[in-house]
């Protein structure tokens, strides 16, 4: 608990040595078969016997061994022979819930620029709606001083409602279509 805070991932690392490795020693890296295997071993709802830092670590050095052996690029291996394009990003904007110290309910509240023709056009208009966001609160007399752990602002709000105004608010702000530029996304990182 002293180490990190209790954020570190030596358990994670012990959970894929001492668990998952010798479960999964000497299988083809197919990623399918080696996620359904890693799930039945964990064999919970929520993956809190292996945790999700083990298991998707591992998912993800499967894939890019078995990319690597096909000799294709890694977006390419998953995305198959349509795999031209990155995938939408999404751009934690606003934090809430047990990461933070505010009273909004919901975990994160992300942005995703649907309409940017580019990945790099996307991290940019992201980049200007996350700024915007930040005169939004301030306009509203809200502290833009705390950051959540995912590094979205993490204002006091009335209602978790506020959150998705002032988000709706930066994106107009910012030049863009709320719905059409941009759309929002939430982790409720709920029980």
């Amino acid at each position: 608990e002293k180490r990190y805070m209790g954020k570190g991932v030596l358990s994670a690392v012990e959970n894929v040595n001492g668990m998952i490795f010798p479960e999964l020693r000497g299988m083809e890296c197919e990623n399918a078969l080696v996620d359904s295997r890693m799930i039945r071993l964990d064999d919970t709802e929520n993956k809190k016997r292996l945790g999700a830092n083990a298991i998707l670590s591992v998912s993800l050095a499967c894939a890019k061994a078995a990319a690597s052996h096909a000799k294709m690029p890694l977006y390419r291996y998953i995305g198959g022979t349509s795999g031209v394009t990155l995938p939408v990003p999404m751009m934690n904007i606003l934090n809430g819930g047990a990461h933070v110290t505010n009273n909004v309910d919901i975990q994160e509240f992300m942005i995703m620029p649907v309409s940017a023709p580019t990945w790099s056009e996307a991290l940019r208009r992201s980049s200007e709606v996350f700024h915007t966001l930040k005169s939004v609160l301030k306009e509203n007399n809200i502290s833009v001083t705390g950051v959540g752990d995912e590094g979205g602002y993490a204002p006091m709000l009335e209602k978790d409602e506020d959150a998705l105004a002032m988000i709706v608010t930066a994106i107009e702000k910012a030049g863009y279509i709320p719905g059409k530029d941009f759309k929002i996304a939430i982790d409720a990182a709920s029980s």
